[in-house]
């Protein structure tokens, strides 16, 4: 869909439209062939079975999928990606973070190859792998639930694991590759860490759809999900020259919604705010409501 959208900002009208119709087919066959009635399902295997379904025996359902079908709002009209991400809270989350599938595989599937040959909540096994956690952080800003988005982001986040550093292991100030989930031995216990791509996720998780600081072609979009007991918060942010110092204020303790932005005392009507002139300095006050 972005490219889509960059397309029709460089008057490529005819690619966008290639694009578009590619992306309404994928819509369409990710809700026709990969919806499972509670969750989307992780894939087919080479003779068509399906994989991450509640039909499995085991890996019935998948963090992937879920987290990716979700941040792209599919099915968000239909309440699919709410459906979606309450089956991930109920099914794979844990004390420790979101575990990639459960149940864990107790057996060796030849058709899955080395998923199924670790132990029981390690490693692609039922382990949490912190990189893919953050698509689920996405996914529920997409629907509004900021306490969720908040509650997901804590459980991993190395600031937040000071009290159970004796479990966890790893260091304090980097996030780990894996940790243990709810079906190892040894739940929230980490390894592996730096070999992640988790804190680059997790800061555009954080930055642009919690806080809700979106650069857009045009200017920096305001629109941020988090929990309703946050009263507010303020953000300094340099954009193509210029420093907007935005205040957000959240005066009915909502997860989402923007009522109002006044920039430099002067009220807009829009979330978006405009690019200005380089070396400017800028003061953004937003009301949530």
């Amino acid at each position: 869909q972005d490219y889509a959208d960059l397309c029709l900002k460089l008057g490529k009208t005819a690619e966008a439209a290639r694009a578009q119709a590619q992306v309404d087919a994928m819509k369409k066959a990710v809700k026709d062939y990969g919806w499972d009635g509670e969750w989307f399902l992780r894939a087919y295997d080479y003779f068509g079975n399906k994989i991450g379904s509640n039909e499995c025996e085991e890996g019935k359902i998948f963090i992937e999928s879920n987290g990716w079908c979700t941040m792209a709002g599919i099915g968000k009209e239909e309440g699919l990606c709410e459906k979606a991400l309450d089956a991930v809270k109920e099914r794979l989350d844990c004390k420790y973070g979101i575990v990639l599938n459960n149940p864990a595989f107790t057996k060796y599937y030849i058709e899955y190859g080395e998923i199924s040959s670790y132990p029981a909540g390690y490693k692609e096994n039922a382990g949490i792998f912190c990189h893919n956690n953050p698509w689920i952080i996405i996914g529920e800003t997409v629907i509004g639930r900021g306490d969720e988005a908040w509650e997901y982001f804590r459980k991993i986040c190395p600031s937040y694991l000071e009290d159970i550093s004796d479990l966890h292991k790893t260091e304090p100030y980097v996030y780990a590759q894996m940790v243990a989930g709810k079906d190892a031995f040894k739940p929230g216990e980490a390894t592996n860490s730096w070999l992640t791509g988790t804190a680059s996720w997790n800061f555009y998780a954080i930055s642009q759809f919690i806080l809700g600081i979106q650069p857009d072609y045009d200017g920096l979009k305001i629109d941020p999900c988090i929990p309703k007991n946050w009263k507010g918060f303020e953000v300094t942010r340099k954009f193509r020259g210029a420093t907007y110092q935005i205040r957000i204020e959240n005066p009915d303790g909502i997860s989402k919604g923007v009522k109002e932005i006044s920039i430099d005392g002067k009220i807009q009507s829009s979330n978006l705010l405009p690019i200005f002139e380089n070396g400017s300095v800028h003061s953004i006050v937003v009301t949530m409501g």
